[in-house]
């Protein structure tokens, strides 16, 4: 199957879904953002794995030889895909399964820089990083999908550098 990439993505997006509800079942983004905030983090290690997955199996379905560019390909496809649709679903998500995920998020980093005591300058820039990342807006859902794309560059450089084999030569 040529389209592995995308067969990986639709993958890593459900997982997301799947990781999403169960984190909502367990309040982890309503009213456990203490845990939340850690278990947030699995689906972006398992977007991380499909993309070096897809790219190493691009190299297998190529009889073991991958070019640099091929691996790119892979990745960037994975990433797009990907990120489209992970952005779409946390709107969703936030805006029509569970409208406090914004709010409660937001109020529970307020909680946390009051407690380290920090400056009022600082907690201003970090609150309006907040609502901008987390503040259901347009713009943080494109920027969103944005950051988990570019994010995913990492990981595809080094496994196309990684897994390039040229191909055997016949002579």
């Amino acid at each position: 199957m040529r389209n592995n990439w995308l067969k990986f993505a639709l993958i890593a997006f459900f997982i997301t879904v799947g990781w999403t509800l169960i984190e909502h079942f367990f309040g982890y983004n309503t009213t456990n953002h203490q845990v939340g905030q850690h278990t947030r983090l699995l689906t972006a290690y398992v977007y991380y794995s499909f993309v070096v997955y897809a790219i190493w199996r691009e190299r297998k379905e190529q009889d073991n030889t991958l070019t640099f560019a091929d691996g790119m390909k892979t990745g960037a496809r994975l990433a797009i895909v990907y990120s489209l649709l992970a952005a779409i679903w946390f709107a969703f998500y936030a805006e029509v399964m569970n409208p406090q995920y914004g709010p409660s998020l937001i109020a529970f980093e307020r909680e946390k820089l009051e407690a380290l005591k920090v400056s009022p300058e600082r907690m201003a820039a970090k609150m309006k990083e907040v609502e901008m990342v987390s503040g259901g807006s347009v713009t943080s859902y494109l920027l969103l999908a944005l950051f988990m794309f570019l994010s995913a560059f990492f990981p595809t450089i080094i496994a196309s550098f990684l897994l390039k084999r040229k191909a055997k030569s016949t002579t």
